[in-house]
């Protein structure tokens, strides 16, 4: 069997050509397995060729159009003609169109017309950005790279590791800029989905570290990165490098606003207690949210407290036998306290602990001694932390029964899949610091599946759909 595939042109309902782009051959009695339908070669081989004859036909269209006068519909003088490389997604395609002497039938002196360049088209094409702006972000560049070569019918030097980053930054920048440079993007006409506004908004912020190439003359470049749940549902992601004083407030702020912030709006700060980070949320929403301490870290630091206690007591049995009781009964009901609120009988069992285990440490063997060291040690550091964070405790038994959340998990999450993935310090990956910055806002914008709204803004035909039979609006 032969299977001829072919592209018809029409305008206005009528068949302008028909040309054969690719013949497939077959066997006609059995199908085997490696036979069936189009193999992936065949496939690249044919939407690049249906690619092709498609661009060219439309800048055809195009140049025949732009060779008449639009004054007096009479033909323009042609001054040469000049090629043209485009890429898209189905390949690079080189296209020739004619330049024009404009005409003076309306006076003036005679200039060179190109409509190529009239169009201003880019050198790629909004699909074949939005894909290595996408997968750049989500893996390394040379995997992504490869993956894209791999699928589509493109050469590994229309999508080479530099070319995808390249691509990927140049989106980066475009979102940041959005950011930095808000006014830039008010217009008569938007595109952008309207962002309702919210009553009550929950913030959940951490920090990080990613490698640095030393280009700040720092090991280290700080990420904070985070995620916030609006009215009870978890919405956008966040994460920045700040590498100007007062940016990070301004990134802080577009990520309140992107979220239907208002100045009515009731914002809840849930972080590990770094003072840092209620402060930058504070500015941003020029007032003072409630924080709450993540339980989570109260829960992490309790643990091994919790795990030490019997072989502490076991310890303390001999010499101090009251103690040790104290110890076995008391100390499970520390974080029963702590869940409901009771802070401060929980702050001075961990006072009497500390306390009756001091006098013991010079009565016990050597290994039981440093072992008793470190669990005063664990008691004394829960103390202090929220002794220093009490105006951020709360109720965690209530608070949970009523749906609210106690628990930064969302910026835990959101620092492992925005940067961690990507960026993290099993990742051997160096960094500068806009590097890793402009990337973040393309990982944000994709884990958010929000990355094609912006090229809406830019490009109003991408990706658009006709809503009545599901197919390109072409």
């Amino acid at each position: 069997m032969e299977f001829i595939i072919s592209v018809e042109t029409r305008l206005a309902g009528k068949t302008l050509a028909v040309e054969e782009v690719a013949r497939i051959d077959r066997c006609a009695d059995g199908i085997p397995a490696e036979d069936i339908g189009l193999t992936l070669h065949e496939g690249k081989e044919v939407v690049r060729q249906v690619q092709r004859k498609i661009v060219q036909t439309q800048i055809q269209v195009l140049a025949l159009a732009k060779s008449l006068c639009m004054h007096c519909t009479g033909t323009q003088f042609v001054k040469d003609i000049r090629t043209r490389q485009i890429r898209t997604v189905f390949g690079k395609i080189k296209v020739t169109c004619r330049r024009h002497i404009r005409c003076t039938c309306r006076g003036g002196q005679p200039t060179i017309l190109w409509p190529l360049g009239m169009m201003e088209l880019p050198a790629s094409t909004p699909e074949l950005t939005y894909l290595m702006a996408k997968w750049g972000s989500i893996l390394p560049y040379r995997r992504a790279a490869e993956m894209l070569g791999e699928l589509l019918p493109i050469s590994e030097a229309l999508v080479s590791h530099a070319t995808l980053r390249r691509h990927a930054l140049v989106i980066g920048a475009r979102l940041d800029q959005r950011v930095t440079e808000p006014d830039e993007y008010d217009a008569h006409v938007s595109y952008r989905d309207p962002v309702t506004p919210c009553t009550r908004m929950i913030v959940a912020v951490d920090g990080t570290y990613v490698r640095s190439n030393l280009d700040t003359g720092l090991y280290q470049h700080y990420v904070v990165a985070g995620r916030i749940e609006r009215d009870g549902i978890l919405s956008g992601r966040f994460a920045w490098i700040a590498r100007w004083p007062g940016e990070a407030e301004e990134f802080m702020r577009a990520a309140l606003h992107a979220n239907g912030w208002t100045n009515e709006t009731k914002v809840v700060v849930l972080a590990d207690g770094a003072d840092g980070l209620k402060n930058l949320v504070k500015a941003a929403a020029n007032s003072e949210p409630r924080s709450i301490l993540d339980w989570f870290h109260i829960s992490m630091r309790l643990r091994p407290i919790e795990q030490m206690a019997s072989k502490v007591a076991g310890a303390l049995e001999k010499d101090a036998p009251e103690m040790a009781t104290f110890v076995t009964q008391c100390l499970p009901n520390i974080r029963h306290q702590m869940w409901n609120g009771q802070w401060h009988p929980a702050i001075a069992r961990m006072k009497i602990i500390y306390q009756g285990t001091a006098d013991a440490i010079t009565r016990i063997g050597h290994a039981a001694a440093e072992h008793m060291q470190r669990f005063r040690k664990h008691i004394r550091d829960l103390r202090d932390y929220l002794v220093n964070n009490q105006t951020s405790l709360t109720n965690y038994a209530y608070a949970y029964r009523n749906g609210l959340r106690i628990s930064s998990a969302p910026s835990e999450s959101g620092m492992s899949h925005v940067v961690n993935q990507r960026m993290g310090k099993l990742q051997p990956m160096c960094w500068t610091a806009e590097g890793a910055h402009l990337l973040l806002q393309v990982r944000c914008a994709v884990l958010d599946g929000k990355l094609d709204a912006p090229f809406r803004e830019w490009y109003p035909r991408f990706r658009l759909k006709s809503p009545a039979s599901g197919s390109t609006g072409l």
